[in-house]
């Protein structure tokens, strides 16, 4: 069951930070991400993510992963969402919530679940430099066998100037009866016209066990 959870964290904390739920997409404007980490003990993990403004007011999502662990036990997960603000989008605090449907992988067998969440971010700002912050919670339910999840992360990034930028987050998941943090610094390199980016991160592990993983992820804006 140790392996399992620690498999789960992995494939989790591929997720890219772009998904930050505070701010919605414009209209029209869409995003995607992609990323793969691993181990020295050669676990992998996946994830693929997308975003899409139906409206100024409703953005809708898909968020996909897999992961494999070094016994070769193999869970995914694959959730398709819509966000929404809560309150005015206009304000310094921001907050929104999403909602969502799909499943979970566990060794060949797919198990539908239910996804809710809810999201608070701001912009700040750091003498002539400027970044933001950003909390995500989300609560999973799947059939069983697999078990409920819940997950909190915050996340702290700055501009350095016009093509790089620094973040730091941290990845706290709830499974199982275990808990897991990881710590995760990312380097963010937008190689020119600021529609693409490349994030080189590593998660460290800081409770709950698991092994320091290197990540490297695309994110695209069109």
């Amino acid at each position: 069951m140790r392996s399992v959870a620690l498999a789960l964290i992995l494939l989790l904390a591929g997720a890219p930070a772009a998904e930050a739920g505070a701010w919605l997409r414009s209209k029209g404007d869409g995003f995607g991400a992609t990323s793969v980490s691993t181990n020295k003990d050669r676990e992998l993990s996946t994830s693929l993510y997308g975003e899409y403004g139906l409206t100024e007011r409703l953005t809708l999502g898909l968020d996909i992963s897999y992961g494999v662990d070094r016994t070769f036990f193999q869970q995914g997960s694959g959730i398709a969402f819509l966000r929404f603000p809560l309150g005015p989008t206009d304000r310094t605090h921001k907050w929104a919530a999403h909602i969502g449907l799909g499943a979970r992988y566990l060794q060949g067998y797919f198990l539908r679940a239910a996804e809710a969440g809810l999201s608070w971010g701001r912009g700040i700002q750091w003498r002539d430099k400027y970044g933001w912050l950003n909390v995500d919670g989300s609560y999973n339910i799947p059939q069983s066998p697999a078990d409920s999840r819940l997950k909190i992360d915050g996340t702290a990034g700055i501009g350095l100037n016009d093509r790089f930028k620094v973040m730091l987050q941290m990845f706290n998941t709830h499974e199982g009866g275990q808990t897991f943090s990881q710590i995760a610094p990312s380097l963010l390199w937008s190689p020119g016209g600021g529609t693409s980016t490349i994030q080189l991160s590593a998660e460290i592990p800081v409770a709950g066990g698991g092994e320091t993983a290197l990540k490297i992820g695309v994110w695209v804006e069109f």
